[in-house]
């Protein structure tokens, strides 16, 4: 299959190839060639009137004319297939028509390297990178399943890395959309289909393909896998000396285990791998968010064990206390120049903070002490003040009292009894009611202080719900949705977000090309974005 773009161009123009005649397909002005293959040559353009680059695939006018009327309905059906799909790890097809004799397909241009080529090359992907990439794919042919597209020819040539490290999925030239596959294949003679069947790259074939069987999204499923095994081992899963021997290797065959060839490949890929390559398509991913679902847990948990080993790293753990000693003294050491003063104005203010501690300590224990004194004083002046309460008297009354009480006052040295009339009835109420309303004054006193300090304790603010809007998002032909900094996702398929009222920073990525919305959300109203790139 034919190359996509290429990174390293000359930067002068080529003579415009007979191909395109007057340097021109239509409005698009012709660059340069950066792709030939026995179907199709792929050109560089330019766009005059938005400056934009382009590739334009044209289909071989020199292809043999028994070859060129399949061809002719392949390369429709790819602009088919492909001009629906609008997903940043899928190319994109902005327009296909014909000029002349020139079929063509107008695409966006890529910069960076074809996986085939930079495996060719001997670039080492980590692990983590791996299952990166496969995921996203992954990711890429789920939505085409979604939309009724199959791509029947996933393969390292059709897998294109940007220099941002991000997938493309290329050239769906014999994709087909699955509603259409059993009235194409039930239409054509046993010749047509064998020629048809070995389209696709017999590396990188399913087990139905190389039968001839019905073919379905779980095929892209088990070619990925291939991928994925290559990229793990540094080689095929199925090898052999000619094209009969491969394809029965793949029919019936068992790949080698990956431990096998490289011992240091994660058991939980080497499992993906397995399960994607399983020769029944219904052992395999039934679907492909299946694969992706388990490729990005296996990144979370090799995220969360490396965190770990830091942490249970005393080295790193020194590095980091520090780091953060010295990120300290720097703090410390900014807030003096800020405050401009000499150094032993630091080593006078903590003599100065010293001192104050220690008065407030001693402050606190003695106010400690007068509280724990203050009852037995209060008990010791109500005792001593007792016997001298003087209470009026009635001279007129005799006190007639059986047992005669006997009250006594010490007065210097000597002791006589105190022989002062007792209360009577009415003096003894008087004393009660005293003593009540004394009583009462206390307690109407604690309850004040009790309700004083209840003012003066905080609150606990109650749990405030939180109100939630809408904003419904329209992009084209895609973007990544950013709110406030974080990912939402891809738009399509995302097409509205649910967030709390108020304002928030709606940013939307389509490659270099970015959209920046401040949006009001509230409970009334749903609000819009839309976008086009």
């Amino acid at each position: 299959m034919l190359a996509h773009m290429k990174t390293e161009m000359p930067t002068q123009n080529v003579t415009n190839p007979p191909l395109i005649p007057k340097g021109r397909i239509g409005r698009f002005v012709f660059e340069q060639e950066i792709g030939h293959g026995s179907v199709g040559i792929v050109y560089l353009f330019r766009d005059p009137m938005i400056g934009r680059k382009v590739a334009i695939k044209v289909l071989n006018p020199q292809m043999p004319a028994n070859q060129r009327q399949l061809f002719e309905k392949q390369f429709i059906q790819e602009a088919r297939a492909a001009g629906r799909l609008n997903h940043p790890n899928i190319v994109t097809v902005y327009d296909a028509d014909k000029s002349g004799e020139l079929l063509f397909i107008v695409m966006e241009f890529l910069e960076g390297k074809e996986l085939r080529d930079m495996l060719a090359s001997g670039h080492q992907f980590s692990y983590k990178q791996i299952a990166d990439m496969i995921g996203r794919i992954a990711n890429a042919l789920d939505y085409a399943h979604e939309h009724g597209v199959i791509h029947r020819d996933i393969k390292p040539t059709n897998i294109f890395v940007t220099d941002s490290g991000a997938p493309k999925v290329l050239d769906f030239g014999i994709a087909s959309a699955s509603r259409q596959m059993s009235d194409a294949d039930a239409t054509i003679g046993n010749g047509e289909v064998e020629e048809r069947r070995l389209m696709g790259t017999p590396n990188y074939m399913s087990p139905e393909q190389t039968k001839s069987e019905t073919v379905d999204a779980r095929s892209d499923i088990f070619s990925l896998g291939v991928v994925l095994y290559q990229m793990l081992c540094g080689q095929l899963p199925f090898r052999a000396p000619d094209i009969p021997g491969l394809l029965h290797a793949i029919a019936h065959d068992a790949p080698i285990p990956p431990q096998e060839i490289k011992p240091d490949v994660p058991l939980r890929l080497a499992r993906i791998a397995g399960k994607a390559l399983a020769k029944k398509p219904a052992d395999r991913y039934q679907h492909a968010s299946e694969m992706a679902r388990d490729l990005n847990r296996y990144l979370e948990k090799e995220r969360t064990e490396r965190l770990m080993a830091k942490i249970q790293n005393p080295a790193a753990q020194n590095a980091a206390e520090s780091t953060l000693n010295e990120a300290l003294k720097s703090k410390n050491r900014s807030l003096i120049q800020r405050l401009n003063l000499p150094p032993w104005a630091l080593f006078v203010a903590l003599g100065v903070s010293v001192v104050l501690i220690v008065v407030l300590w001693m402050t606190v224990q003695s106010n400690s002490h007068r509280s724990a004194t203050a009852p037995l004083l209060a008990e010791a002046a109500t005792s001593a003040s007792t016997p001298a309460l003087t209470l009026p008297t009635a001279a007129s009354e005799p006190v007639a009292t059986s047992t005669p009480s006997v009250q006594t006052k010490v007065t210097g040295s000597d002791a006589k009894p105190d022989e002062s009339p007792k209360p009577n009835a009415e003096q003894l109420d008087a004393l009660a009611k005293q003593a009540a309303a004394e009583a009462k004054a206390e307690k109407a006193k604690a309850a004040k202080a009790a309700k004083l300090k209840a003012a003066a304790a905080p609150i606990k603010a109650e749990a405030v719900p939180v109100s939630m809007g809408s904003i419904a998002i329209a992009v084209s032909p895609w973007g990544e949705v950013y709110v406030d900094g974080q990912a939402k996702g891809v738009a399509p398929p995302l097409t509205k977000l649910t967030l709390p009222i108020g304002k928030h920073k709606v940013e939307i990525r389509n490659g270099d090309e970015s959209y920046v919305a401040n949006i009001e959300v509230s409970t009334e109203k749903e609000a819009k974005i839309s976008h086009r790139f």
